[in-house]
C-alpha cells in the first residue's frame, strides 16, 4: 500500500515557490501560491509527490477576491489542493490545460460563469451559458444580478420553432 502524503513531505516539494502550506483535512494538503507561482506549484505536486489527477477546480467569489482551488490526487489517496486568489477587477491567469489537460473544461466553465480569463487556453468559448447571454455577466459572482428587460437566452423572445 502506498503511504498518504504528509505536511513535512508537500511543503519540500513547493518550497521556494509556494506559500502557506497545510492540512485541511484528514487526507486534504492545502497549498497557497500566487497566479505567477501556480504552474510551478502544480508541476512540483504532479512531478514531485505525484499527484497525477485533477479532481476538479473550485472557484469561491470571496467578494474581495476570486479563489481558485485545483485539487489534485495520486494513488496515495491524499487530495493536494493547490489555491490562489485573483483580484475581482482582474481575474486573470495563465491556464494550466497544458499541464492537465482535464482542466480545460474546468477553465471553460468558471470563465463563463465567475468571468476568470486563463490566458493561453487553447479554445476559452461557452460551455454552461449559451451563446445569447451577455458577454459582461457571469452569474456566479456574487455582484451579479439580473438587469430588467435583458435577455437572458432561452426560448423566450424568439418564439417557437
Amino acid at each position: 500500500m502506498i503511504e498518504p502524503l504528509t505536511l513535512d513531505g508537500v511543503a519540500n516539494a513547493v518550497a521556494g515557490v509556494a506559500g502557506a502550506v497545510d492540512k485541511a483535512s484528514t487526507n486534504r494538503i492545502r497549498v497557497r501560491t500566487t497566479r505567477e507561482g501556480l504552474r510551478d506549484v502544480i508541476r512540483r505536486v504532479q512531478w514531485l509527490l505525484p499527484c497525477d489527477r485533477l479532481v476538479s477546480i473550485s472557484t469561491v467569489d470571496t467578494t474581495e477576491s476570486i479563489e481558485l482551488h485545483y485539487h489534485l490526487i495520486g494513488q496515495h489517496r491524499t487530495v493536494v489542493t493547490v489555491t490562489v486568489e485573483l483580484p475581482r477587477d482582474a481575474p486573470e491567469i495563465e491556464t494550466v490545460s497544458d499541464l492537465l489537460p482535464s482542466a480545460a473544461l474546468y477553465e471553460r466553465q468558471i470563465h463563463d460563469l465567475f468571468g476568470v480569463v486563463f490566458r493561453g487556453h487553447p479554445g476559452l468559448t461557452r460551455l454552461i451559458l449559451n451563446d445569447d447571454w451577455p458577454r459582461d455577466e457571469h452569474p456566479l459572482r456574487k455582484d451579479w444580478k439580473p438587469v430588467a428587460g435583458t435577455f437572458y437566452g432561452g426560448a423566450g423572445r424568439r418564439g417557437p420553432g
